[in-house]
């Protein structure tokens, strides 16, 4: 009944009950162009419910002393720095998994695409321009996770997805979790499975499959894939406080401080009833917490094109529920949002000032790197970043343009283009943060 009432191909469901998984079942099809059932071993992309895979990761790093929640992340990173000079020197593990380092909400996903490795990006994030005073207020940041991931890789010695394989997937015996690039990008990848749920959205009126918006570099922000049984797993440790078939993965203290809520937020359009005024809303690593009729409940979704994602946990009643979704910005299990654009065009909107040819052209930016404008097909494109990745720049009101990246979840952002004294194309502004022109 749900799926028919959200328009929902398919979607599988976890649920722990005093402790023990007591139903893995997967419904619908995984593939609206085959027609192939989901099970309770389909593998759907978990969006940003990775992050709570990233808070576990730490807290196994804490319980091993090779890290501690409050530990300043220059203490093992040394050259790390953030546009904040104080927020750089004492920014800790609790903060970047809490969204209170200052970074702007929702900002940055664009590095997943560029091409750039860890090193760099990490190099590139001190130009990011606070939203918030360190610590005042948070916002919802996939760098902060990022940045998490690169600091639990270095503490415990490897790649972060290998870490958190050694620390969490394989003591939990979850087969079917990994890294979503490897796991549901094609049979061409080595690795990849074919019990798979595809992404589904709405192309016009018709609901299709579309390509999967897989990450490349922020995988502890939203890289992981997993099944409803493998979930069962990790729903079944937390509602024990650590502990599945009579062994210890995490302390009781670890999963304590995982659930302890760190900073208050108000709640906005990503949560939805019963979080209301009165159930209150904070971040605890990893996780949103609010309170339900006397009850603690921690709660965290994830959306990617064509995915909804959410797992539950009430620690007092030893209860969790992990539900997986194929189609995009669904009800089931969260609400719809929509997606703002920029608003219509100006009636009287003016044509460019130039030919298009003048606004091409190579352009860098210290956060962003270089980036080329480029005339194809009487049209103007952006290849940005290393990766060359492509977006079409579309006349909008006379020197300022749209850029639109790929992706069903993509909004248009207005690109105005600068000239200098001798009227000459300079460079242009992107979120804030202006390009300079280095070759015709």
């Amino acid at each position: 009944m749900g799926l028919a009432e959200y328009a929902v191909p398919g979607a599988a469901i976890a649920l722990v009950q005093d402790g023990r998984l007591t139903l893995v079942e997967g419904f619908g099809v995984r593939d609206l162009a085959t027609g192939a059932p989901t099970t309770a071993d389909t593998v759907f992309q978990l969006a940003s419910v990775s992050k709570t895979f990233t808070a576990a990761t730490v807290a196994a790093l804490v319980d091993r002393r090779k890290l501690d929640w409050e530990q300043p992340m220059v203490s093992l990173l040394p050259d790390f720095r953030l546009h904040d000079a104080y927020a750089g020197r004492w920014v800790n593990a609790r903060d970047l998994l809490t969204h209170r380092a200052g970074f702007p909400a929702f900002f940055g996903d664009l590095f997943d695409h560029l091409g750039y490795g860890d090193a760099d990006v990490l190099l590139r994030i001190r130009y990011v321009e606070p939203a918030t005073s360190f610590r005042d207020r948070p916002a919802y940041s996939n760098i902060g996770f990022f940045l998490a991931g690169e600091l639990a890789a270095k503490a415990g010695g490897q790649p972060f997805p290998e870490l958190t394989r050694s620390l969490i997937f394989e003591p939990l015996a979850m087969t079917r979790t990994g890294v979503a690039s490897t796991l549901v990008g094609s049979a061409a990848v080595p690795g990849s499975l074919t019990d798979v749920s595809r992404s589904h959205a709405l192309v016009g009126d018709r609901l299709q499959v579309v390509p999967p918006n897989l990450s490349a570099l922020f995988i502890a922000a939203g890289g992981f894939a997993s099944s409803a049984n493998d979930l069962g797993r990790f729903l079944t440790l937390l509602a024990r406080g650590g502990e599945i078939d009579g062994r210890r993965v995490l302390s009781e203290t670890a999963v304590k401080a995982m659930f302890e809520p760190v900073i208050a937020e108000e709640p906005g359009f990503a949560e939805f009833p019963p979080i209301d005024a009165d159930s209150g809303f904070d971040y605890a690593p990893g996780w949103g917490v609010y309170h339900y009729n006397g009850l603690k409940v921690l709660e965290k979704g994830g959306a990617l094109d064509g995915v909804r994602t959410l797992l539950l946990v009430v620690p007092q009643k030893r209860f969790a529920v992990a539900i997986l979704a194929n189609r995009n910005l669904t009800a089931a299990p969260a609400r719809p949002t929509c997606n703002p654009g920029s608003g219509p065009r100006p009636a009287d909107a003016k044509p460019p000032s130039r030919p298009l040819a003048a606004y091409t052209g190579t352009y860098i930016n210290d956060l962003w790197g270089t980036w080329t404008v480029a005339e194809h097909n009487g049209s103007l494109e952006v290849l940005a970043g290393p990766a060359r990745y492509r977006a079409p720049l579309t006349p909008w009101n006379g020197d300022t343009f749209h850029l639109l990246w790929p992706g069903v979840l993509s909004a248009p952002v207005q690109v105005p283009f600068a000239s200098d004294s001798a009227g000459r194309v300079s460079g242009f502004d992107y979120l804030g943060y202006g390009f300079r022109r280095v070759a015709p």
